[in-house]
């Protein structure tokens, strides 16, 4: 069962999370500049003196750089970054720590760090299956580290694979049962397989170890507004908005709410708090066309949902 709203898509794969589950870009990892531009064929950089490298002016002194230097120089890239390095570069932007951890991973495939945070960097930067590949690489080293198998799990999740998930969650969970992301992101797996029964469960979990999460309360909402509870759904999402670290996206899940209970005015405010008028106003004429149309298609999708 689904159907489209724009800015959101039901049934919860478009939850709000402050883990990111839903607010990655969609860019795949090809296209990202890990390494940089490489030099356009046949370019030569000019040398310090204006001949283009590689061709060295009459009589001069510069020589080549003899066997033993190079060697020396590839040595020095092959050592794995020191740990004040490593430091270092987790402050960088999420491309670039990718990059660095991936180079990391060339030098040693067996860096079980590298895996965990080139996985982590990559999900976050939208290249979800590249994150799954680098946390099973990771997991082939150290088998029960809770720490990759949440990145496995999440990565898994942000790509929407909903079964793998599952399972490397409830794996994930069982190693780490402190980590409220996890069970906020198992909750939403449940309600992507449609079963709200064990989604609620989750979330109050997730809540009793976060109680003021936003992101969870967000998901918990929208979950709850799907078995047709739309007054107990806004409640929680009110909840949500009251945290000043709000993501826009438990605003738009609160506008979506109170446009299902036929308050349009109200839920077009809310939704111009984070879309343009345009897209906020074409959200809630198509709220009306489902909601007054020929037939109650909110009504007919809730009973489909409990078929």
């Amino acid at each position: 069962m689904s159907f489209r709203f724009r800015a959101l898509r039901l049934p919860l794969a478009a939850l709000s999370a402050s883990l990111g589950l839903v607010c990655l870009s969609a860019q795949s990892a090809q296209a990202l500049p890990f390494f940089g531009k490489k030099p356009e064929a046949g370019t030569k950089a000019p040398s310090a003196k204006g001949a283009p490298r590689g061709q060295t002016p009459r009589n001069s002194l510069v020589e080549a750089p003899s066997p033993q230097a190079a060697t020396a120089e590839q040595s020095a890239r092959a050592k794995p970054a020191t740990a004040k390095e490593r430091q270092a570069a987790r402050s960088l932007d999420m491309i670039n720590q990718a990059s660095f951890w991936l180079g990391e991973l060339e030098k040693n495939p067996a860096d079980d760090e590298a895996a965990l945070e080139g996985s982590i960097a990559l999900r976050r930067i939208g290249s979800a299956e590249r994150a799954i590949q680098l946390a099973a690489m990771g997991l082939q080293v150290k088998g029960e580290s809770p720490q990759l198998w949440s990145a496995l799990a999440l990565g898994l999740v942000a790509s929407g694979e909903n079964q793998p998930a599952l399972q490397a969650l409830q794996k994930a969970v069982s190693l780490n049962p402190k980590d409220p992301n996890l069970h906020s992101a198992l909750g939403v797996t449940y309600d992507r397989l449609e079963r709200a029964d064990l989604a609620a469960p989750a979330y109050e979990a997730a809540l009793k170890l976060a109680p003021e999460d936003a992101g969870i309360l967000s998901n918990y909402g929208l979950s709850i507004a799907m078995t047709g509870d739309l007054k107990k759904a806004e409640d929680m999402l009110r909840r949500a908005n009251q945290s000043p670290l709000a993501p826009p996206q438990a605003r738009q899940n609160l506008a979506l709410v109170v446009g299902l209970q036929g308050r349009f005015e109200e839920s077009e405010r809310l939704a111009t708090r984070d879309l343009p008028p345009a897209v906020a106003s074409e959200n809630v004429a198509y709220l009306k066309a489902m909601l007054n149309g020929g037939e109650n298609r909110w009504s007919q999708l809730r009973q489909e949902k409990t078929n």
